[in-house]
């Protein structure tokens, strides 16, 4: 204590002084107006560049937090950017494969358009699949639809962009099938029980079948063309009046797995179905 008051001593002309000038300055800046609008014009200048500068530094900081998220964002982006290229890469792959594989049944009269299933029944005996397109994409009745596993069923009902497929998996279903390699022509119905399974009827007994044959569509209606793969024979059964055979057919198509779909129509379905029943009306 005795230190400081010495150095206060010591120094007191220093201290004088400055208390002095302090009241130089206050009595100038007080009574002179000039002198008072500079102090008050500089001050201001000098708070205004200390406030920009303390904004800049806060700025500066605050863009850690700004670019984090900016971050997040083009993750979450190129995430979604990443899923939609796979999509479109199985689709296009499913689009090809289908083309590829019913190339040669697709000739001619027949052309085929992409459809998505949007709602999928599987738990009832008549069952149905919507899917998103309609009458205004030129979906119409009694076309047919498969995926690139094979066939799935037949239009039954449309709307403006909606169409209800009656599936194979539904009783009221049938199809007119073969057994590839052979002549011999049957119908494919579902017996309402099992989701992978159905059955072809009325097999004739002299014919030769065996256990994984390929069942096709026989090409014998203006729906599907020929040799649509169906599904596989897993063993052969005799019907209830002992005249025929019935086969268990293993299906082809995942039905709980329904997504990707093909619906094919035939040009001249209307000229071919006039002239049927032109056929039948004269009997």
């Amino acid at each position: 204590m005795q230190q400081i008051l010495n150095f206060l001593i010591k120094h007191n002309h220093w201290f004088l002084f400055i208390l002095l000038e302090g009241i130089s300055f206050v009595l100038l800046f007080s009574f002179n107006r000039y002198q008072n609008a500079a102090m008050f014009t500089s001050t201001n200048e000098v708070a205004g560049n200390i406030y920009s500068f303390i904004s800049d530094v806060d700025g500066y900081f605050g863009l850690s937090d700004e670019n984090e998220s900016l971050v997040e964002q083009n993750r979450a982006l190129i995430s979604e950017i990443e899923q939609l290229k796979q999509e479109l890469a199985s689709f296009k792959d499913s689009t090809a494969l289908a083309a590829n594989s019913f190339a040669a049944p697709l000739k001619g009269d027949f052309r085929f358009s992409t459809a998505h299933a949007v709602n999928n029944s599987l738990n009832k005996v008549n069952n149905f699949i919507t899917i998103d397109k309609g009458e205004n994409d030129g979906i119409s009745s009694e076309m047919g639809v498969f995926n690139d596993k094979g066939v799935v069923g037949i239009i039954y009902q449309t709307s403006d962009n909606f169409s209800l497929v009656m599936p194979l998996l539904n009783s009221k279903s049938m199809l007119s099938c073969r057994v590839k390699g052979s002549n011999s022509f049957c119908t494919l119905r579902w017996h309402g029980k099992e989701l992978q399974y159905s059955y072809l009827i009325d097999l004739p007994r002299y014919a030769i079948f065996q256990q994984g044959d390929t069942v096709v569509t026989s090409g014998f209606s203006s729906i599907f063309p020929a040799d649509i793969p169906v599904g596989e024979i897993e063993r052969l059964e005799d019907s209830d009046d002992g005249m025929f055979y019935r086969a268990r057919v293993r299906l082809f198509v995942d039905f709980a797995s329904i997504d990707n779909l093909f619906v094919v129509g035939n040009e001249n379905k209307l000229e071919q179905d006039t002239l049927e029943m032109s056929i039948n009306k004269t009997k």
